[in-house]
């Protein structure tokens, strides 16, 4: 499995959509559940300081949700030893969540 999602991976409501089903799929998908948090809090992180398209933002809230989750999920799941020795590459949020966010994206 790749370390992170591709950085070539654009910032688009297209790729939004296919990441979610990523993290709705797991058992198919190629990035874990941690990089997926990781792509929605970089691609927040572009829009940051800027005003961004109203397509993106309407986007915004639904990456910054997938990313502050998989902080409460870890920080409520694991020991403060475990949150600094593990990778968490395996660990999966619930997927209901991740089919949450789709029916969002595309309301």
């Amino acid at each position: 499995m790749p370390a992170t999602l591709p950085r070539t991976l654009p910032f688009t409501p297209e790729a939004v959509t296919q990441v979610l089903v990523w993290g709705a799929n797991p058992a198919k998908s190629p990035h874990s559940h941690k990089q997926i948090a990781e792509w929605c809090d970089r691609f927040w992180c572009k829009y940051i300081d800027v005003d961004p398209p109203p397509e993106i933002a309407k986007l915004l809230p639904i990456l910054t949700d997938v990313e502050t989750q998989w902080d409460l999920y870890l920080a409520n799941t694991y020991s403060v030893e475990q949150l600094r020795t593990q990778s968490f590459e395996d660990i999966r949020l619930p997927i209901e969540w991740f089919r949450e966010w789709l029916q969002q994206v595309r309301a």
